[in-house]
C-alpha cells in the first residue's frame, strides 16, 4: 500500500512539473508578442531579430550541451529528421513569425497561433497515423472559421498596431511550421537528449537563414536602442527563444507532440493580456467571437486525446 501511494505521489508530482514547465513556455510564447512589437520593426528589422533568435539560441544551447557533457552524435538516418525540423521549427517559423508579429495586430497574432494544435493534429494523422475522427474535423472546420473571421474583420476596432492580411497570413503559416516541427521531433525523441536536437537543429536552423538575413543582421544600429528595449530583447532571446524551446522540447519528450501542443490554449491568455495592458489594444467583440471559434476548435480537437489519456 505504501508502494503504491509512492509511485501515485511521483506521478503526481512529475505530472504538475511538467505541466508547470509547459505553462511557462506558452507563457513566453504568447508574451513575446508583446516583446516583439517593442523592439520590432522601430529599433530592429523583423529578419534581423528572428536570426538574432536563432543565432542566440544555437550558442547558448551548445555552451549547455558542453557544461552538460552532452556530445551525442545524430545518426545518419536521422539527418532527414533533424534537417526539416531546423528548416520548419526554426528557420521559417522565426523568419515567418517575427514578421508576422511585427506587421499585424499583436491580439490578432496571439489568437492566430492558438491553431497550433489544429495542425499538430492534422500532420498527426498524415505522418504518424493517428486516427482522424469526427473531433478533428470539425475542430478544423471552427479553426479555419475563427481565424477566417478574425482576418476579415481585421479593420474592426481602433487599435495602435493595425492587422493586416499578410501579418496574419505569416502568424499561421508560421504555427503550421511549427507544428511540423513538433511532428518531426517526435519521431527521434526518445532517440537523444533533447539538449542534443535543440544545439543541432538551431545550428542547422540558423546556418540555413544566413544568406537571406545575414546583411540586415550585421546593419543592426545597436547604439540606437535605448536602454528600456533591452528588457524587452532578453524577453524575447532567452525567455522566449532559448527558456521556451527548451521546456516545450523536454514537454514533446514526456508527453508527445498532441499533448504538448494542447497547451497552445495559455498562449492567447497571456498574450491578449499582455496586449491589452502593455499596448491598451482593445478586445472588440468580433475578435472575441472569432477567438472563441478557435478555442473551441482546438478544444473539440483534443477531446478524444485527453479522454483517452484520462483512462
Amino acid at each position: 500500500m505504501e508502494k503504491y501511494s509512492n509511485t501515485k505521489t511521483n506521478y503526481t508530482g512529475q505530472f504538475l512539473k511538467i505541466a508547470a514547465a509547459l505553462v511557462a513556455a506558452n507563457f513566453f510564447f504568447g508574451t513575446n508578442v508583446i516583446a516583439v512589437k517593442k523592439i520590432s520593426p522601430v529599433f530592429i528589422p523583423p529578419i534581423s531579430l528572428g536570426y538574432l533568435r536563432m543565432l542566440f539560441a544555437t550558442v547558448v544551447f551548445f555552451l549547455v550541451s558542453f557544461f552538460m557533457k552532452k556530445q551525442e552524435k545524430i545518426k545518419k538516418e536521422d539527418y532527414p529528421s533533424i534537417f526539416f525540423a531546423a528548416l520548419t521549427g526554426i528557420s521559417l517559423n522565426q523568419i515567418l513569425s517575427i514578421n508576422g508579429i511585427a506587421t499585424t495586430n499583436p491580439i490578432h497574432a496571439s489568437l492566430l497561433n492558438m491553431a497550433t494544435p489544429i495542425f499538430v493534429s492534422i500532420l498527426a494523422t498524415l505522418f504518424l497515423k493517428e486516427r482522424f475522427g469526427w473531433n478533428k474535423a470539425i475542430g478544423l472546420l471552427l479553426g479555419i472559421a475563427g481565424a477566417w473571421l478574425m482576418i476579415i474583420t481585421r479593420a474592426n476596432g481602433t487599435s495602435q498596431n493595425p492587422a493586416t492580411v499578410l501579418g496574419d497570413a505569416m502568424v499561421l503559416i508560421a504555427a503550421v511550421c511549427y507544428s511540423s516541427y513538433l511532428i518531426l521531433i517526435k519521431k527521434i525523441a526518445g532517440r537523444y537528449h533533447f539538449i542534443t536536437i535543440l544545439k543541432y537543429v538551431f545550428l542547422i536552423g540558423t546556418l540555413c537563414s544566413t544568406p537571406y538575413c545575414i546583411r540586415g543582421f550585421i546593419e543592426i544600429s545597436w547604439v540606437s536602442i535605448p536602454l528600456s528595449a533591452y528588457y524587452w530583447l532578453f524577453h524575447v532571446l532567452f525567455l522566449a527563444t532559448f527558456l521556451a524551446y527548451l521546456l516545450m522540447n523536454w514537454g514533446v519528450q514526456q508527453w508527445g507532440p498532441s499533448k504538448t501542443g494542447s497547451f497552445v490554449y495559455f498562449q492567447p491568455l497571456f498574450g491578449t493580456l499582455a496586449a491589452i495592458w502593455v499596448l491598451n489594444e482593445e478586445l472588440t467583440t468580433l475578435k472575441l467571437v472569432a477567438g472563441s471559434l478557435i478555442v473551441a476548435g482546438v478544444w473539440i480537437n483534443s477531446f478524444n486525446a485527453r479522454k483517452n489519456t484520462s483512462q
